[in-house]
């Protein structure tokens, strides 16, 4: 059934021929002039007699159906609370504004709007997405506040909510959030000497309680799904920066909604700093992975700091990490080198790279790993555990480790 009809104003004709009951009558009109074909339309048999007399309201029947040539059909008989009855030929047809019209159109406009005109959210897309709303990040007096702004970039608000669905219930946002973090402090880890002045993506949550309502944060890491996964530690690489912890507790439920990048300083000012926002840097959807990133590891058992190619991506719970140190003197028979981000209590994690040792190539492959919550790749020259690189010369290992954050 059509909920939005059409209808002409000022339409009078006649039967053709007279109709009985049923649905099985052929109601052929003698004229459809102007009678809209691409939706029903509700036509009044009987309210007037051919000279214009008004029949009593037991004798009127309404039908809705669908124009096609001269006749009505797919017919609804019987409809705006009227009887189905016999018709002459001759029978006065008319087009009158009715209950129905406007009762069936009522509930389709309310289908998508509330009573006081709003709009009503109903969609079935994942969980993080958001509708009339955007990630605005930005630096001021060296702090970074990451807000939550209507399409038009104005604070949410009763008549400019923003609307997101966390786990299964839906919520409205309908007053200014953000979250500020002020410089002076190694936020995440991102000013320690691996990191400071390199560029990092930082992932956009929201997340929910019954008492603080939706609240906002940003973190290094994707693949929270509640407030238990982040660290509460400011300067750990897991921490996550949210607008208000005042109530908040273990099994709170928290969605991604987006990503950006920004930079920390080196040294005690720590000092923010954010890129020209491009649609490469700020992703204004649920996202679960960084660009590829530089990192400048701190390696151990060499006589001069860390040069070559470091390049990492966080994955999901994971980091994809290619270390390729070179040009560096050894000074020490073990080398370490620092990861971009911690790795997770999953047990030790193994990998096979390239050695150069005492300014050559190592013929066979080098073994390294990872162990339980650790920082540092433990890199061996041949064998697991021994450290038999040549204390002088130029030493690295090069390769790319996968390994679990979480």
């Amino acid at each position: 059934m059509d909920k939005f009809r059409k209808g002409k104003s000022n339409f009078a004709t006649t039967l053709v021929t007279g109709i009985g009951t049923g649905t099985s009558e052929t109601i052929t009109l003698n004229s459809t002039a102007g009678l809209p074909t691409d939706t029903e339309i509700v036509l009044t048999f009987n309210r007037v007699t051919s000279s214009g007399v008004v029949n009593p309201t037991s004798l009127v029947e309404r039908i809705r159906g669908k124009i096609s040539g001269s006749t009505l059909t797919a017919y609804t008989r019987g409809v705006d609370n009227t009887t189905e009855q016999a018709h002459s030929g001759g029978t006065v047809v008319e087009y009158v504004w009715n209950g129905a019209d406007l009762n069936d159109m009522v509930d389709g406009i309310l289908v998508g709007h509330n009573q006081d005109g709003t709009h009503k959210l109903s969609f079935n897309s994942p969980e993080g997405f958001l509708i009339n709303g955007k990630i605005v990040p930005s630096v001021a007096s060296n702090n970074l506040t990451v807000a939550l702004k209507g399409l038009d970039g104005n604070d949410p608000s009763a008549t400019n909510p923003i609307y997101i669905r966390i786990g299964d219930t839906v919520h409205s946002i309908t007053s200014a959030l953000s979250v500020t973090k002020n410089a002076g402090t190694n936020w995440f880890n991102a000013g320690s000497s691996e990191l400071a002045t390199k560029e990092i993506d930082y992932f956009v949550y929201l997340g929910y309680n019954a008492t603080d309502g939706v609240v906002i944060g940003f973190s290094r890491i994707p693949y929270a799904t509640e407030y238990s996964q982040f660290s509460t530690t400011s300067t750990n690489d897991k921490y996550c920066a949210i607008s208000t912890i005042t109530n908040a507790a273990a099994g709170d439920d928290y969605v991604v909604i987006g990503r950006f990048a920004a930079t920390l300083s080196a040294g005690a000012g720590y000092t923010w700093s954010v890129p020209t926002f491009t649609s490469v840097n700020l992703i204004q959807r649920p996202i679960f992975e960084t660009r590829r990133l530089s990192w400048l590891p701190t390696l151990t058992g060499f006589s001069s700091g860390a040069t070559g190619t470091f390049v990492y991506q966080i994955i999901s719970n994971t980091c994809k990490a290619f270390f390729n140190p070179f040009g560096i003197t050894s000074n020490q028979t073990y080398l370490d080198m620092s990861l971009p981000i911690g790795v997770g209590n999953v047990g030790v994690q193994y990998f096979m790279g390239n050695s150069y040792d005492n300014s050559s190539q190592v013929a066979s492959g080098s073994p390294a790993k990872i162990v339980t919550s650790g920082t540092l790749l433990e890199c061996y020259k041949t064998t697991l555990d021994i450290d038999s690189y040549t204390a002088s010369n130029v030493k690295a290992w090069s390769g790319t480790v996968h390994y679990f954050i979480a």
